[in-house]
């Protein structure tokens, strides 16, 4: 098994968190090719994020309390077996029909990946270590948005939009081995009770309304919602209205997935300088709300511009990722006793957030057209900020860790 304080571990832990990302990412590219193939409308494309998104977002609440019962490992490992499952009836998918029943089990299943690695980060460390295991995590995660688009974008030109499920295939066999060999089981003691309808309330009741836990969890969400809502409105609005070309669209969508590394990276950078979680996320926040206003007003006046665009977005995309990790370890912080469950409910906002705006988006495309992710995007921004004030102790206050 692998040592908890080793880089490969670490790797490890970020592939179980990269698994949305490249499920989601992947088949960006080949949105047209996909709707010409089964014979929908491009737009209904965001069909197969949005269901991806609910049933990763239903996904934790089964995952958390199941773990805190049978254990971290054999749970992580049936969810890891249903991705790959479902990741082979995507690839063999006959109708659209089929291919979006497939993705809200694909999605149910991938949540194992994120809610279990985040819980065993719990279990393993405390304090400054856990905030700088999940930032590293964080990082290597930011990897797959910079590689999965224009992968995709290149098994689209070998073989067709199938490629990429073909390629999630293959990272779930990987995943699925390097678990039963390298993860050890992390939870110090297992819960006989924690299924018992009782304990479920409590438990969940607990996260829900303790002052930071709860609010750093939908503070996290609004973030992903602005990030998630660039990421299934981006193909239309650059490739479909713009006429950016399929390999440019990947290269743009690298520069903005490197900004959410890169904000990632500062936070790291911030918190050796002792700059606190509160002011980490206050800052990640003022950069996405002003980089999603001035969006906004671009689109307003009807300025479509590539090079005054791409700044504003990898601006956005950068506070996400300064701001988002801070309020994630601040959200499981304080109860280790209920890691399963905090970790359930920050990653269930965090896809239930990212299911609203893939639907948002769709939605207003036919009202606001591509002035729509701007739109929505500074929306998802309004409400982060408005959750950060609804305590006078900020989303996360400062501790002493």
């Amino acid at each position: 098994m692998l040592s908890r304080h080793s880089l490969t571990f670490s790797l490890l832990l970020g592939g179980l968190i990269a698994i949305p990302p490249v499920s989601t990412d992947l088949g960006l590219p080949a949105y047209g090719a996909t709707a010409a193939a089964l014979g929908v409308p491009e737009a209904a494309m965001t069909l197969t994020l949005s269901l991806f998104m609910a049933g990763f977002a239903a996904g934790p609440l089964f995952y958390g309390p199941f773990s805190e019962r049978f254990g971290r490992r054999p749970v992580l490992l049936a969810g890891l077996w249903l991705y790959l499952a479902s990741s082979l009836v995507c690839l063999f998918a006959s109708s659209f029909t089929v291919l979006l029943a497939a993705r809200l089990v694909q999605g149910f299943a991938a949540s194992s990946g994120t809610v279990l690695a985040i819980a065993a980060i719990r279990d393993l460390f405390n304090g400054a270590a856990g905030q700088r295991k999940i930032s590293v995590v964080m990082i290597i995660n930011g990897v797959a948005p910079l590689v999965a688009p224009t992968l995709g974008v290149g098994l689209l030109a070998m073989g067709g939009w199938r490629l990429g499920y073909g390629v999630m295939v293959v990272g779930g066999i990987a995943l699925v081995a390097s678990v039963s060999f390298g993860f050890a089981e992390s939870i110090a003691r297992r819960n006989p009770g924690a299924l018992a309808p009782g304990a479920l309330w409590q438990g969940y009741r607990r996260v829900l309304l303790h002052p930071v836990s709860g609010r750093a969890a939908l503070f996290n969400a609004f973030g992903f919602g602005a990030l998630f809502t660039y990421i299934s409105g981006s193909p239309i609005v650059l490739i479909s209205h713009m006429g950016i070309s399929q390999s440019g669209y990947g290269l743009i969508f690298a520069a903005t997935a490197t900004a959410t590394v890169g904000g990632t990276a500062v936070g790291m950078l911030l918190r050796r300088v002792r700059v606190g979680t509160q002011g980490l996320i206050r800052t990640g926040l003022l950069a996405t709300l002003l980089a999603t206003a001035g969006l906004l007003g671009m689109n307003a006046f009807g300025v479509f511009r590539l090079e005054l665009m791409l700044p504003l977005m990898m601006l956005s995309n950068a506070g996400v990722g300064l701001a988002g990790p801070a309020a994630s370890y601040a959200a499981v912080r304080d109860l280790p006793e209920l890691a399963g469950f905090t970790s359930a409910v920050l990653t269930s906002a965090q896809m239930l957030m990212a299911a609203l705006a893939s639907a948002l988006a769709s939605a207003l495309f036919g009202l606001l057209g591509p002035a729509a992710m701007a739109a929505a995007m500074f929306g998802f921004a309004l409400l982060a900020g408005a959750t950060y004030l609804a305590t006078p102790y900020g989303t996360a206050p400062q501790v002493r860790e």
